[in-house]
């Protein structure tokens, strides 16, 4: 008994290139709807400057007004690098110690995800806050840094003729507080301003005379309640770091500040010169058009689209100009 089959009435797979040859003027359609519909998407699609990625790298500081290199190993940096040992996925620990500051370097190990490094940097503030009680007094910081991954979508120059620093600041603090409100910033960070500082120059010689040292200088100058570091005593020998702090923030202040030794009080004004003004040597300065500008950088956060979040900070950048004085 013989069998055969009807290769007509066989079933065959759909073949694609078969039914645009036969339906050519379908094809060209969906074709070009595609086309179409890929450069609409490209063009509405949200892209950066830079790529988002992972820093394994986290910078702790601290600053101690006076201390000697010794003291800062001995007292800071090896009870600070004892406990940072115990951070999961740990690469390496690594400090930089001066006379009265460090910086101390840490990194996790290279296949650790992004998730296991934030755990990691937050056990990094964890650890070191439960022995901030180990540290000394005076002590500023432990500081953490570990934004370093952060990319820009957009970064403006504040600048003008005759504006100062502290004025572009001002304006660049005013920028930054209405960046903040727009929908699709997750930060804005001011770049480029230079601090302002009080100097203290002293001779060693006026302060000997009236039984004085730089101790009771600084302990002077340091005795209202806490802040940053914010200038230096020119002793004629050395340069110390102090602090100033509390309601004396201003070169009028500190020259009426009074130094006791004994039953002996002295006016620090007729001993020494007080003057503020910009840090020297500047860090960093940043210019734009041939101006010195202090410049706003702004992070988008997850998930919007940068197209829409750019557009938002321009309008935002509009009315902020709006309301500049000229120049």
């Amino acid at each position: 008994m013989t069998t055969t089959t009807d290769s007509s009435t066989e079933k065959r797979p759909f073949n694609l290139s078969r039914w645009a040859i036969g339906h050519p003027s379908i094809a060209r359609f969906l074709f070009g709807l595609i086309i179409l519909a890929g450069a609409l998407g490209l063009m509405r699609m949200g892209q950066k400057e830079d790529p988002d990625f992972t820093f394994r790298i986290m910078v702790v500081q601290a600053v101690w007004p006076g201390a000697s290199i010794q003291d800062m190993e001995d007292q800071v940096v090896n009870k600070i690098e004892r406990k940072l040992q115990e951070t999961p996925h740990l690469d390496f620990v690594r400090s930089y110690t001066r006379a009265g500051s460090t910086i101390i370097m840490l990194q996790v190990k290279g296949d650790t995800n992004a998730e296991e490094v934030k755990d990691a940097f937050y056990q990094v503030r964890k650890k070191v806050g439960d022995i901030s009680n180990e540290l000394p007094q005076g002590l500023l910081g432990p500081y953490f840094n570990d934004e370093f991954g952060d990319t820009f979508i957009t970064l403006h120059s504040i600048s003008g003729d005759g504006f100062t620093y502290p004025e572009l600041k001002k304006f660049a603090i005013q920028a930054r507080d209405m960046l903040l409100t727009t929908p699709g910033v997750e930060k804005a960070v001011i770049i480029g301003d230079q601090p302002e500082k009080i100097y203290i120059d002293v001779s060693s010689k006026a302060l000997a005379e009236r039984g004085l040292t730089i101790v009771d200088l600084q302990n002077a100058v340091k005795g209202q309640n806490a802040v940053d570091p914010a200038g230096s005593v020119d002793t004629g020998l050395r340069s110390v770091r102090i602090s100033v702090e509390g309601d004396v923030t201003k070169a009028a202040d500190i020259r009426e500040l009074r130094l006791r030794s004994g039953n002996q009080v002295t006016r620090l004004g007729d001993i020494a010169t007080v003057s503020s003004g910009l840090e020297d040597p500047y860090e960093r300065k940043y210019r734009f058009n041939g101006h010195e500008s202090v410049q706003v950088g702004v992070v988008m956060a997850k998930g919007f689209n940068v197209r829409d979040v750019g557009k938002d900070v321009e309008a935002t950048y509009q009315r902020f100009e709006a309301g500049l004085p000229y120049g």
